[in-house]
């Protein structure tokens, strides 16, 4: 049975800063295509590797002392499988600290922020972060779970804090990262346990499993494949990295066809998952579907397989969605209908927002422990023992064992297609009193009985 989890309502304001620590940590002990670059003014930076203490604030690389300017940077795919959702997602950090510089910065430091498209390849990941690394002090967004790990042995050089735009099982365990990621909301592994845990109690019993080929794929399969033995389940198509950008998935929706499977899982991006479900579909699969975050966008609700998706598909989501009113959503929505009054609504808004909230809680620590150097920021990181988001989604926790403080609540949601044209669809704007997505609450926030009694202690995948 799931436990529903109780929110806080505490408000949070984009303009609070954190008060001073009383103590004081060590600094943390590590291991040594075309883009575009934006930044806010103002633009001058440091590069010395020397320390510079400013107002009693030691500072490095990054942190420029006589500006008071401390710089963060976006790996974000703003062209490649996942671009449609990462380009919102990127605006909300935008608008974020366009916000708090704007009143000021965090305790008198303005944050000024440089973006780089990676174009969801591993390589040119690699590339733009080197262009980089000589310029900022953290990286606030940094896209996809092997790209990361083609760069984290230069993160653990550089000491930098990271914030994945990958939810790997593997970024909450130190003997895996040094403390460098900073994972946001369940990971991938945990995730499957708790939507096996929903399609339980929805009376599913045999599971077709579906996935990319890497680290986001294998870690769900391994959650899923946990969750099958501990629901009793049968895994009746095993696709466990069978699905590869540029080759034939023929073959895959025919396994799922052929296993009659009651549900499908997802570990996909949305176009591919798309085309599968409507495969499967089309040849006379009458299962149902669901699958990691990153396997659905409402952007498909624009397109013919709609009316598949608003009847077989239930998708797992990681925060409240757009339109839905909490403290936390109701200040990122004000915010970002300020800016993009003629955009449509979308959730990764959400997850924008609430990344940033999180790097500015990690900056105000740092600074109140007086120590942005980027030791001095992983410090501050991984010493932090709540970051609440008004609602919009769990508190999160970094202090403690990865057991105690790892995320394991999830919500899900299911594609209203009624809903979504009833609002406009895609002509939506921010403006709207009425917009949304199309997705509509199934279940609030729970942990589900695997979820909850599962000892986390390790990556469900080591690649």
């Amino acid at each position: 049975m799931r436990r529903p989890l109780e929110l806080p309502v505490i408000a949070i304001s984009i303009l609070l800063v954190v008060s001073a620590c009383s103590t004081t940590s060590e600094p943390l002990s590590t291991e040594s295509s075309e883009g575009t670059t934006t930044s806010v003014t103002p633009e001058t930076t440091t590069t010395s590797h020397e320390p510079v203490a400013s107002d009693g604030v030691l500072t490095g690389v990054g942190v420029d002392p006589d500006t008071k300017t401390i710089s963060i940077g976006m790996l974000a795919d703003q062209t490649g499988l996942f671009a449609s959702l990462e380009t919102d997602i990127v605006a909300a950090h935008s608008v974020y600290w366009d916000g708090v510089n704007e009143a000021g910065g965090i305790d008198g430091w303005t944050v000024s922020y440089i973006v780089e498209d990676t174009n969801s390849n591993a390589d040119q990941h690699l590339e733009k972060y080197m262009q980089m690394r000589d310029d900022v002090a953290a990286i606030s967004l940094s896209t996809g779970s092997a790209a990361n790990f083609e760069a984290l042995d230069l993160y653990k050089e550089d000491s930098m804090l990271v914030i994945p735009l990958s939810w790997y099982s593997g970024w909450a365990i130190p003997a895996v990262d040094s403390g460098v990621m900073l994972e946001q909301n369940t990971n991938y592994c945990i995730e499957a346990m708790n939507i096996l845990d929903f399609v339980n109690e929805m009376g599913g019993k045999s599971i077709a499993l579906v996935t990319f080929d890497d680290a986001y794929g294998r870690d769900a399969a391994a959650g899923v494949k946990k969750a099958v033995a501990f629901y009793g389940m049968d895994l009746v198509y095993d696709g466990t990295g069978q699905v590869v950008p540029g080759q034939a998935i023929t073959p895959i929706i025919q396994g799922i066809v052929d296993s009659k499977a009651d549900w499908t899982f997802l570990a996909t991006n949305p176009s591919l998952g798309s085309e599968i479900l409507a495969g499967a579909s089309r040849i006379g699969y009458e299962g149902l579907f669901t699958g990691s975050i990153p396997s659905y966008d409402s952007r498909l609700l624009d397109l013919p397989v709609a009316e598949l998706y608003g009847t077989v598909y239930y998708q797992s989501a990681y925060t409240v969605g757009w339109g839905d009113d909490t403290i936390g959503n109701n200040e990122m929505m004000t915010a970002l209908t300020a800016a993009f009054p003629d955009r449509r609504p979308s959730d990764g808004y959400i997850v924008g927002w609430n990344d940033a909230v999180t790097m500015h809680k990690v900056l105000s620590v740092a600074i109140s422990k007086r120590d942005l150097t980027r030791r001095g920021i992983l410090a501050a990181a991984n010493s932090v023992d709540t970051v609440d988001y008004g609602g919009s989604a769990p508190s999160q926790s970094y202090a403690g064992s990865p057991n105690d403080h790892v995320q394991r609540a999830l919500t899900i949601y299911k594609p209203n297609l009624d809903l979504y044209i009833s609002a406009g669809g895609a002509n939506q704007t921010l403006t709207q009193s009425n917009g949304t997505t199309g997705s509509e609450l199934v279940q609030g926030f729970f942990v589900g009985a695997m979820a909850e009694q599962f000892k986390f202690v390790a990556p469900c995948f080591a690649p």
